[in-house]
């Protein structure tokens, strides 16, 4: 009877090398599509999506700062609270992160650059703050609406201030544009998110109401 050795076989692989991947960025184009890959890739990922179940869950970022009563529902519910970066974009964050691969001669991958930003999330070094679906889209689409930047989540400054030499000034001066406008806010700073009722009046309607109360008076 034939041993089992003589069934098995022994094959030795070698361990293939380490691929390397780096990103060579020759103008703006290409950069700000750099720049929105890596934000589709920390959206997506799972820690990101861990981290925002976590601040919902057991931070209280379950309720739209302007709308109090508009909480994140449950699976059923159409209510959902998106969480929107304040006073620095993703898109900021991802290109300070850049500019310092850049200034330091780094080699420039997706992953190393991604892995980055989402440690600066996790160590709360970036601002957040819960918006309802449409106060979410007042704020990116409309001037009108601040997000005052002491409702937000987040210790921004410290980021600020470990990311300092790779900040360009645009974004510098839009972080004091806005802690200027925080300090000066007034009531009327948020109209862009009153309720406002509009009464139509339509040609003929009240002649309509009028014939059918006359009616009715008839019946009676």
């Amino acid at each position: 009877m034939a041993s089992s050795k003589e069934f098995i076989k022994s094959i030795k692989r070698t361990i293939p090398e380490a691929m390397e991947y780096h990103v060579s960025i020759s103008n703006d184009r290409d950069k700000k599509k750099f720049i929105a890959r890596i934000e589709k890739m920390v959206r997506s990922s799972l820690e990101y999506r861990d981290y925002i179940a976590f601040l919902k869950e057991n931070i209280g970022l379950d309720s739209c700062v302007f709308f109090q009563n508009v909480t994140n529902g449950t699976k059923k519910s159409r209510i959902s609270i998106e969480i929107h970066h304040e006073p620095l974009t993703l898109f900021d964050i991802v290109n300070v992160v850049l500019s310092k691969y850049q200034s330091e001669g780094q080699e420039l991958n997706d992953l190393d650059i991604a892995d980055e930003v989402m440690k600066l999330h996790y160590e709360n070094k970036v601002g957040l703050v819960p918006l309802s679906k449409t106060a979410h889209q007042i704020v990116h689409n409309s001037t009108k609406l601040l997000v005052p930047l002491n409702m937000c989540y987040g210790n921004y400054s410290a980021f600020i201030e470990e990311y300092e030499p790779w900040i360009e000034d645009d974004i510098i001066e839009k972080i004091e544009r806005k802690l200027d406008m925080t300090e000066k806010l007034t009531p009327e700073s948020f109209d862009a998110i009153k309720k406002e009722f509009t009464y139509i009046e339509t040609e003929g309607v009240d002649d309509i109401e009028k014939m059918e109360l006359k009616e009715q008076i008839e019946i009676a």
